[in-house]
């Protein structure tokens, strides 16, 4: 992969981030909790994606990124810790609401967690405009 090529896939990462942040953060808005939290989950995952493309990795499954986030991200020293626990809390609360019958989680929890996604796709947006400048 080259640099190019690189910046071009985080910055369209970034975008699709960005993207699923506005819609978690309206879905929340129109008290859809299910959907605000799943849109939550990816607008933290394009985030991470984007962090990885930076350093020229890609995943191949939601497991993959997770543990490529963990080892290269965090490990690395781009992000605390806490990211790690903030993107695997939100990939775990997607599955919940995206297939559990009986999820059930206040608007304002769930918009607690889209601003963790968003805090998250903030130090993403640091991160990759930062290297790329």
């Amino acid at each position: 992969m080259t640099d190019e090529n690189k910046e071009l896939q985080a910055r369209a990462e970034l975008e699709a981030a960005d993207d699923a942040l506005r819609a978690a953060q309206a879905l929340v808005g129109l008290g859809l909790v299910r959907d605000a939290a799943s849109r939550a989950y990816y607008a933290a995952f394009h985030a991470a994606r984007a962090l990885l493309f930076r350093r020229g990795l890609q995943a191949k499954t939601h497991g993959g990124m997770l543990r490529l986030f963990s080892q290269h991200v965090v490990a690395g020293g781009d992000l605390a810790p806490r990211y790690n626990g903030i993107l695997t809390r939100l990939q775990a609360l997607r599955g919940s609401s995206d297939y559990a019958l009986a999820f059930t989680m206040s608007s304002d929890d769930v918009a607690a967690e889209v601003a963790l996604a968003g805090e998250l796709v903030g130090e993403a947006h640091r991160l990759v405009l930062t290297r790329a400048s």
